[in-house]
């Protein structure tokens, strides 16, 4: 039997989607312009945070989901991933939440039920390059829909290294790719 790279992300997304693991399967559409997966963010905010939905409903409209999602593309690029997962980010007078870290303690079941609301996911081969549909990245976590992690599988039962997978970073990524 052959070691494939194929059969190696297929372990490690099956790690990842294991009771242990605690990942869900990535099944949401990525779209390559803004660098998220929209579906999930959307779809967080609108369940964890109902009184701010409904507010962006009556002011937005039709127009909520694209407004609401270049607002985050625009904070995003301006203030980067961790800032707007730790601090939320500002739209129409909310601040919109897009993450609950883990509490300190269990004695505020509030803080517990929102940490649980958090979706972790696992995704394959995302293509990512918003001008060059064909480049894709192995796997990708997300956090309610923002990615966190990308992973550059190689086999080194096929002499491929982690040496590759750097260069492969370096020289065929493009930076400025969402």
């Amino acid at each position: 039997m052959k070691h494939r790279e194929i059969q190696f992300e297929s372990a490690i997304e099956a790690a990842l989607l294991s009771p242990e693991g605690g990942y869900q399967p990535g099944t949401a559409a990525f779209d390559a312009r803004r660098g998220l997966f929209p579906d999930d963010v959307l779809g967080f905010i609108e369940t964890d945070q109902p009184r701010t939905w409904a507010h962006l409903e009556r002011i937005l409209g039709p127009q909520l989901r694209p407004t609401l999602l270049d607002t985050l593309t625009h904070e995003l690029a301006g203030k980067g991933a961790l800032h707007v997962l730790r601090h939320g980010f500002k739209g129409f007078g909310e601040t919109i939440r897009l993450a609950h870290f883990a509490p300190a303690t269990g004695l505020n079941p509030e803080t517990r039920a929102a940490y649980e609301r958090n979706t972790v996911r696992v995704h394959r081969q995302v293509h990512y390059h918003p001008e060059r549909p064909a480049q894709s990245v192995d796997l990708v976590l997300s956090l309610n829909g923002l990615p966190v992690v990308t992973l550059e599988l190689k086999n080194p039962l096929t002499g491929q290294t982690a040496q590759d997978a750097i260069q492969q970073y370096r020289t065929e990524r493009d930076p400025a790719a969402p």
